[in-house]
């Protein structure tokens, strides 16, 4: 018996905005490599998707960080 086989329809993809390492792959991939580092300070959130939006918001945001996203990063040799 041969190996099954997946078939995957997607009638519509829609992406709007890509951040933080984000990736869209198809197929085989190998993805090394790959580093990231974020930090969002937001008052009032995200709001994603067609025809949203805020009405009447009103935020404040304390941040009292010296330092806000600290980091290092090593490469480590691929075996």
């Amino acid at each position: 018996m041969a190996g099954a086989s997946i078939n995957i329809n997607i009638l519509m993809l829609k992406i709007n905005s890509f951040e933080n390492a984000s990736a869209v792959n198809i197929g085989q991939n190998l993805l090394a490599d790959w580093n990231n580092s974020d930090k969002k300070t937001q008052g009032f959130g995200q709001n994603f998707g067609d025809d949203s939006g805020f009405i009447g918001t009103r935020s404040c945001v304390d941040d009292r960080d010296q330092i806000d996203s600290p980091s290092s990063f090593q490469k480590v040799p691929i075996l």
